[in-house]
């Protein structure tokens, strides 16, 4: 059964990045059916061609308003499941079934859509600024020197606010029972900048690892060197690096479990959360990888979400900044996030504000 689109309102209420590249979900799950997404408030459908490329148009048929997205791919166009409309990549109305065959001349918006990494990234602004050479790397998600645990939800809660909490490591040990270790806490913590994209840090030297990675690892109580580094790249696509090693190994010689972290707005309230951890040892053990999955899992959707749920509930549609949160130590990363975003849109509908006078 399909899941419905969400209610939205007459009008978009925030204002977005939207020239910037999105996560909208793993490539090899769009396959001969469309899917029916909104992202940024506004409704998208997404369809591959004859050709298997892969295609966001606009998901509200221009006729009486379905869901395109729920409709079905004939002989490569997409089908509105009401009146069988039929709209290719271009978003051009290519078939009319209804007496006359009347084409219309008006034709969808179209979101230049890029297959990379395994995954389908979707550009929501000015399509003749969009530039592939932007999407982040996440190159390991799709290199076979990897074996790599994944998933997609959609989530209660303001896409930031789960930005904030992969910024922020020291919540893992309030929140993850299985992940509780000292270097979050007590560690050294640094935050920083790089252009528009932000950094947070954590280390901490000859200490024991939270007893879940200490498992994973085969090191439960062993002293180990640890390095976490967050790296965030607007609006909200994140890499956490977890590394470890027997103290005095350098660095780049420790043990490295990269993830991703994706969100995609849907509405103020409702967030695209997709998500992946690679590691490059155990290759092609089809059980590990499912109890690594299972653990991740629970931890990103059991335990991450609900927090983050009643949290956005309890701020009641207010602005963050308007609630007036205290700033603790630990929030170098997450705060240097949300400013660098409010820059960023601010820019851009400056931008927009100029070239429209």
């Amino acid at each position: 059964m399909r899941e419905g689109v969400p209610r939205l309102g007459p009008a978009p209420r925030e204002a977005y990045l939207k020239a910037c590249w999105y996560v909208a979900g793993w490539a090899d799950r769009l396959g001969n059916e469309p899917q029916d997404r909104v992202f940024l408030e506004e409704p998208v459908a997404l369809f591959r061609d004859e050709q298997g490329v892969a295609h966001a148009v606009g998901g509200r048929c221009p006729h009486r308003f379905a869901p395109l997205g729920q409709g079905r791919v004939v002989e490569g166009t997409l089908a509105c499941p009401y009146h069988g409309l039929r709209f290719d990549g271009t978003g051009a109305c290519v078939f009319n079934p209804h007496p006359g065959g009347q084409l219309p001349a008006a034709r969808l918006p179209v979101y230049p859509l890029v297959e990379r990494h395994g995954l389908l990234w979707i550009w929501m602004g000015d399509a003749a600024h969009a530039d592939p050479a932007a999407i982040p790397d996440f190159g390991w998600l799709a290199d076979p020197a990897w074996d790599v645990v994944r998933g997609a939800t959609r989530a209660e809660g303001h896409y930031e606010l789960y930005s904030d909490n992969i910024l922020d490591l020291s919540h893992a040990n309030f929140v993850h029972p299985a992940l509780v270790a000292s270097a979050f806490t007590e560690g050294e913590r640094r935050f920083w900048q790089d252009g528009d994209t932000v950094h947070a840090e954590y280390v901490q030297m000859g200490a024991p690892l939270s007893q879940g990675i200490g498992a994973m690892l085969g090191r439960v109580g062993e002293l180990q060197d640890f390095y976490g580094e967050v790296t965030w790249h607007a609006p909200a696509v994140l890499r956490f690096d977890f590394i470890a090693g027997p103290p005095g190994t350098p660095r780049e010689a420790c043990t490295l479990l990269p993830s991703l972290h994706a969100f995609t707005p849907e509405t103020p309230d409702t967030t695209h959360y997709v998500w992946a951890t690679g590691r490059d040892f155990a290759l092609g053990d089809a059980g590990f990888s499912e109890a690594m999955r299972g653990a991740l899992e629970h931890a990103f959707e059991r335990e991450d979400m609900p927090i983050i749920r009643d949290s956005h509930r309890l701020m009641r549609g207010h602005d963050f900044w308007d609630l007036k949160p205290w700033v603790l130590n630990g929030d170098g990363g997450g705060i240097r996030a949300r400013r660098m975003l409010q820059r960023l849109i601010a820019r851009e509908r400056g931008q927009d504000q100029d070239s429209a006078a």
